[in-house]
């Protein structure tokens, strides 16, 4: 080290200073080091920082990666969470609705003692989404009024930000798009096709004119569903084998499958069918099997046509115009099952009664219908075999689907789908 003269200097006070001074003073800069630019203090300073910005980056990757694991693990259990919940209230409602035949036999035993429990239409499906919303919430309400409220109970319910909910409804108030085994079933489902498609346009027609466009698309629901591979018309009024085979129609069509509707979402892949004509009339129709159209559930439009296509010659003038007597006597008719289905009481107890509803309406609504009844005895009835039932099932913002169709004869599922 250079000994420079600042070491050496005299004091402030004047005097040299001692030999211990000037080893503190030379000690002192020892330890200061060399006052030289490019000192490697600097360097260590921005190495610290570079590493410090590394960390950064990684923590804040790790701390984002964490957050989204940890969002997906809760999704992942609110959505079982959900499903289960829904499932909860599918098997409660299948219970309740599997419970038919038990039902059915103890009230034919106490017919046998009480004749008039034998018109007692009782059907457990009205009462199958009661059971499985009280399963759900804890509490059960019967007409309007509180039966129990267990909510608040442990035990009861489903747990906290979970719920679900139930909806049953019958498919035997519906046209049935698999009669087609014989010509008076094509001739039956060509009337109820043309029916709900025509009532669907926008342009009126003239009394007994057919709009062509309508039928044949009618005839190709018909085609893609029989089992043959000729293809029908409609001549004189009736659904009639044309000449030649039914092949695809059209550019892009789908050729007929010649076998029954599995699902009703099929009816998207017949010729000419689009996809606002499906939307319009597909709640009107079912591809499953039932034995004869409910009146206590089907909807006044397929009442009507029912009825007057199954009047007797002469008297079908009653159907025409606005308002007129089957159409007046279809409102109080749906005015009285409402009413008793409120009251959670079977609308019609069987067909007669609905079918002499008709014979007592009043003279001066005009001409009364006279109905082919040993006819519509055979196609309408008043209970349901097929029943397609619907739950939400939710946990914290998160929810589950699950639509399933059950035969009541014997419970089990013909139809299930998760959405």
């Amino acid at each position: 080290m250079k000994i420079t003269p600042s070491l050496i200097a005299p004091s402030a006070s004047g005097r040299n200073p001692s030999f211990r001074e000037a080893c503190a003073l030379v000690r002192d800069e020892l330890r200061a080091g060399p006052k030289v630019p490019g000192s490697p203090r600097g360097v260590a300073l921005l190495i610290v920082l570079m590493v410090v910005a590394i960390l950064t980056a990684f923590s804040a990757e790790y701390q984002y990666k964490s957050y989204v694991r940890l969002h997906v693990a809760s999704n992942m259990r609110d959505e079982v969470t959900a499903y289960y919940h829904a499932r909860s209230a599918m098997e409660v409602a299948r219970l309740v609705v599997k419970s038919q035949n038990i039902v059915t036999n103890m009230l034919n035993a106490v017919a046998a003692f009480a004749p008039n429990m034998k018109n007692q239409n009782v059907e457990l499906w009205t009462f199958a989404c009661e059971f499985a919303n009280a399963f759900c919430t804890g509490k059960l309400t019967l007409m309007g009024k509180p039966f129990f409220d267990f909510t608040g109970m442990g035990g009861v319910g489903v747990e906290k930000g979970g719920f679900c909910k139930c909806r049953a409804q019958p498919e035997d108030g519906r046209v049935n798009l698999n009669a087609v085994d014989t010509p008076e079933d094509k001739q039956t489902l060509f009337a109820e096709l043309y029916g709900q498609l025509v009532s669907k346009r926008k342009e009126e027609l003239a009394a007994g004119e057919i709009d062509r466009d309508t039928a044949e698309l009618a005839l190709n629901i018909i085609d893609f569903a029989d089992a043959d591979e000729t293809k029908s018309d409609f001549v004189a009024g009736a659904v009639v084998d044309a000449a030649g085979g039914e092949g695809a129609l059209g550019q892009g069509a789908i050729d007929p499958k010649n076998a029954k509707f599995d699902t009703l979402e099929e009816m998207r892949l017949v010729s000419g069918m689009s996809p606002q004509q499906y939307c319009e009339v597909a709640s009107e129709f079912t591809p499953y099997a039932t034995q004869k159209l409910n009146i206590n559930t089907a909807s006044l439009r397929t009442l009507r046509r029912i009825l007057c296509s199954n009047a007797q010659p002469g008297t079908e003038t009653a159907c025409y115009g606005y308002p007129n007597a089957v159409d007046l006597g279809l409102y109080c008719a749906d005015m009285c099952r409402t009413l008793r289905q409120a009251l959670m009481s079977p609308g019609f107890g069987n067909v007669n009664q609905f079918l002499t509803l008709f014979d007592k309406l009043p003279a001066d609504w005009g001409e009364r219908p006279i109905l082919k009844k040993d006819v519509l005895n055979q196609r309408l009835g008043t209970q349901s075999r097929v029943i397609r039932i619907e739950t939400v099932g939710g946990s914290y913002g998160t929810y589950r689907g699950l639509s399933a169709v059950i035969d009541t004869a014997t419970g089990e599922y013909i139809y299930w789908r998760e959405h």
